[in-house]
Parts: structure tokens; sequence; C-alpha cells
């Protein structure tokens, strides 16, 4: 049992499906699920009717019959006459997530977040599930059990430094990155905090001049209030807090090439296809508009 979805059947194909189907008697009377097959095939599971199952034309697999168990007026999976098997992440949910886990356990299959993007786990590889859409799997023979596989795999985009690239553009902001680090070093923190978030728009391409211009003043106020770093720290023993403001050289840097990155993520970034079946975590996705 996944995320606490109880008297969930265990479906692995068309054929399992559609006996499932066949041995669900119809809600009786009048009321709004009158003739709707519940789910959940137990006195308790019936009374479940947000899981229901459906006998329908599938228009992602050429009009071909399909069942469709649907959670919440969504197919969230639908095993196709095929042999297919197709997943509806149009409202992902941890309810959605349980809810695949539970049918598809017979693959030993579970979904759940990862990084905020839905993760199909099965058997030894990850597949990722894009929000928004839907993907058909196919059932391959292992060695000891059935799998079940995309049969095209969404792969993810993942952006790569190219290093050479990046020394470039470094390169062309050095002496106000100099600057920056220099005027760290003379000013309080604390004032720098409060007065240097109110700048004006900064032009980048101003910023890469050898010797200072009129941009420079707003650039550096830019820089300095996003470096300063501010910790709290409660005192228990006299129920005072205190917050300390810092400024360093090393985080003027990183602000600086946080900034270059989102500026030129273009010519800083390569796109490049994560591994199939292969769990991938975001990379520089941040800098990329």
């Amino acid at each position: 049992m996944f995320g606490g979805l109880t008297d969930m059947p265990r479906l692995s194909s068309y054929e399992e499906a559609l006996a499932h189907l066949n041995g669900v008697k119809p809600i009786a009377g009048r009321g709004k699920n009158a003739g709707v097959r519940p789910l959940c095939n137990t006195s308790a599971g019936r009374r479940k009717t947000q899981y229901f199952i459906r006998k329908k034309k599938h228009p992602a697999a050429a009009s071909k019959q399909a069942i469709e168990c649907v959670l919440y007026d969504t197919p969230v999976v639908t095993f196709v006459e095929d042999g297919t098997i197709y997943i509806d992440m149009s409202y992902p949910s941890n309810t959605t997530h349980s809810f695949i886990s539970e049918l598809l356990n017979g693959y030993r299959a579970y979904c759940s977040y990862r990084d905020n993007r839905t993760w199909l786990h099965c058997r030894g590889k990850d597949w990722w599930l894009p929000h928004g859409h839907g993907i058909t799997f196919k059932i391959m023979d292992d060695v000891m059990d059935d799998v079940i596989e995309p049969v095209r795999p969404r792969l993810m985009d993942r952006y790569v430094v190219n290093r050479s690239k990046a020394k470039e553009v470094y390169a062309k902001y050095a002496a106000f990155t100099s600057h920056c680090v220099t005027v760290s070093k003379l000013v309080d923190p604390q004032n720098t905090y409060a007065r240097g978030a109110v700048y004006n728009p900064v032009s980048m391409d101003m910023l890469q001049t050898e010797e200072p211009n009129e941009e420079w003043g707003d650039g550096v106020k830019m820089v300095l209030a996003d470096a300063v770093t501010c910790t709290r720290e409660y005192d228990y023993n006299t129920y005072t807090a205190r917050t300390t403001y810092t400024l360093t050289p090393k985080k003027v840097r990183q602000v600086i090439l946080d900034k270059l990155k989102r500026e030129h993520a273009e010519e800083i970034f390569e796109v490049t296809k994560a591994k199939a079946g292969v769990y991938t975590s975001r990379l520089n996705e941040e800098y990329i508009r």
C-alpha cells in the first residue's frame, strides 16, 4: 500500500483490467453515480466513487479499446488493448502518485515526487513523467519479471557550463568585480543591507568597461545588497535576539557570477539530454529564462 490508498486492485494488462471491469457490479439507483463501476471492488472500496473504472476508445492509441482507471474524472492509468499502458500526468499530486503506485504494484512500480518532478521507479530504472502530459509505456520481458518502460522516454534538458565560454564572459567583468570586492571591504554590512536594495536598473554592458562609469555606482549597490548575509541568533538565557551582518569578498564574487550566468546563459551553458532510465536532478535550470 502506498500513500494510504486502500482496497485498490493491482492490474498489469488490458486483459486483467477488462476482467476486473466485468467483475465489478455497477452502482444501482438513480443518483449521480448510478451505473458507475467503482475501481475498488470491496464493500468499503465501493463507497470510494472518486475511483472508478470504465471502457472507452483511447485517442492516444489510434482509438483502440481501452480500460481507464479514473481518479477524480481523470483517466490516470489506461490499459490499452494493444498491450500498452498510458499514464496521464495532467494533475500531479501525492494522491495521483499513490493511485499509480497501487495499480502498477505488480511491476514493482513506484511513483513519487523527486526535486518537484514526478518520477516512476520500476525495477532499478527511473522514468520522468512531465507534468501536464501523458506517456505510453510498453511491457518488457525481463529475466525475472516483466517491467514497464516508456515507448518514447521523455529526457530532461541539462544545462552544462562551457568553461571556456564562461571564462571569456567572466573576464569582461574583471575590473568591475575587483572594484566590488574593494568596496565590500570598506562599507558597513548592516548599512549596506538596509540601503543597497534601492538602486536604478543597471546596464550590464556598462559594467564591462575597464574604468568606472556612471553605471558602476548602482551596479555596486546591486551586488553588495545581495551579498550581505544576515544571521539571526537567539539567546535563551537573556531572551534576546541578535542579528549579525557579514559581507565577504567570496560572497561578492559568488553573487556576480550568479548574475552573469543569468545574463549570459545562452553563451555560458550548453544543453545536453539526460540518460534514459536514470534519475536526473535539475542542473542550472534556475539560470534559464
